[in-house]
């Protein structure tokens, strides 16, 4: 097996051999890696690497080396890295003995910049019917990794749309009939523009009360959706836009990345219920088959322990309908 690593290759050679790996989704891509080369001030190094298998790519693994206090780890942003994808096609046995490569790899990676500890995660939206053997269960455990698994919900789109819509909760739908009273109009490859993406940053901006990350790494959204993986909802009122939801695509598959509202102007009628019920009806007319509203969070485990705001966002996500699947995540610790 030949491992070869992101920063020796192009972005659109790494692309290229992504492409060919079926099943791997968007957290994979160039564009993704490096946003999360960018958003990260910890990372010292990226060692995010591919592997070959007779010349053909059959994994991809985000690897990045983080300094957090005085210790090394491999993490992203003191959290999980995307842990190693293995072309779903692949029979289960050869799957296992990639894995069994993949993650030794991991290991000597982490031996050389002699990091304390490993922080992976699977990506969900890598087996979004559950049919995998490989990727139903939690494969880190193998490897010395300590569970600390986690849920998040998906949307079918191959159904038809009076099932999408009849599975969204009745509160739900209330708000989303209320919301029309806003113009949703939205921006893909081919008609977004700077001046939207500006605007994005601006109303993301005066949401969260201050400058973040996430808005002043704001020009790769432009990036994501000017290469065809990404999308960005806009809802105005008068001419005003005052809200916005912005998506990631590949393939057939799609990713809530943010939201933004400019509260003070929505006259008492959420916005966001709108927005995402027209992203869905957008996804699915342009042949995406699954949706991921994002990461579930019910109470307490035995890793976290969190506030009610962020139960209260898994709740919202949740009433759009789909259903809750396993997040697999493992940390390693090193003596």
């Amino acid at each position: 097996m030949e491992f070869i690593k992101y920063a020796d290759l192009s972005r659109n050679e790494w692309n290229q051999y992504i492409d060919q790996i079926d099943g791997i989704t968007f957290n994979y891509t160039a564009e993704r890696i490096s946003f999360n080369f960018e958003y990260s001030k910890a990372i010292i190094e990226n060692e995010t690497f591919l592997a070959l298998d007779n010349k053909i790519p059959v994994a991809a693994a985000e690897i990045y080396i983080e300094k957090i206090g005085e210790e090394f780890q491999i993490s992203w942003n003191g959290s999980y890295c995307n842990a190693p994808y293995i072309d779903i096609k692949l029979d289960y046995r050869v799957q296992e003995n990639l894995a069994r490569k993949l993650m030794a790899h991991i290991d000597e990676i982490a031996e050389n910049y002699q990091c304390k500890k490993i922080m992976l995660k699977e990506d969900p939206l890598g087996n979004p019917e559950q049919s995998s053997t490989f990727y139903n269960y939690n494969y880190l455990l193998k490897y010395g990794y300590m569970d600390e698994s986690g849920m998040t919900q998906l949307i079918d789109l191959r159904q038809s749309i009076d099932k999408l819509y009849s599975d969204v909760r009745k509160g739900h739908k209330r708000h989303i009939n209320r919301g029309k009273i806003y113009d949703i109009k939205i921006y893909g490859q081919h008609n977004i523009t700077d001046e939207m993406i500006e605007l994005y940053k601006d109303i993301y901006e005066k949401d969260a009360g201050k400058v973040t990350r996430n808005s002043e790494l704001y020009r790769y959204y432009l990036e994501f959706i000017k290469n065809g993986k990404g999308l960005a909802a806009f809802g105005s009122i008068d001419g005003q836009e005052v809200g916005v939801v912005v998506v990631t695509i590949y393939k057939n598959t799609a990713y809530y990345s943010s939201y933004g509202e400019l509260e003070e102007e929505l006259n008492h009628v959420p916005i966001g219920h709108v927005l995402h019920w027209e992203i869905i009806n957008y996804l699915k007319e342009h042949g995406i088959e699954f949706y991921e509203m994002g990461e579930q969070i019910f109470g307490r485990t035995h890793y976290s322990n969190p506030e009610a705001k962020l139960i209260n966002i898994s709740n919202f996500k949740r009433r759009f309908g789909g259903y809750t699947v396993p997040f697999w995540r493992g940390v390693k610790e090193y003596k």
